[in-house]
């Protein structure tokens, strides 16, 4: 149940700012947010595997 609670507490606090749209609500400025394609999303995620790999490597054979 606690886990329960904590999931839906996290889920509830990230969904605003999973919209990045204004919502025009009195007393709160509107910010742009830049975008990200699907082509730079997936090569920081490459460069994230191979830094990972790497380390990964350097241990293995340190050990």
């Amino acid at each position: 149940m606690k886990k329960l609670v904590i999931a839906t507490s996290a889920l509830v606090a990230s969904a605003s700012a999973s919209f990045a749209g204004c919502n025009n609500l009195p007393g709160i400025p509107c910010n742009d947010v830049p975008e990200i394609s699907a082509l730079q999303g997936t090569a920081a995620l490459a460069a994230v595997a191979a830094v990972v790999l790497l380390a990964w490597e350097r241990r293995r054979r340190a050990a």
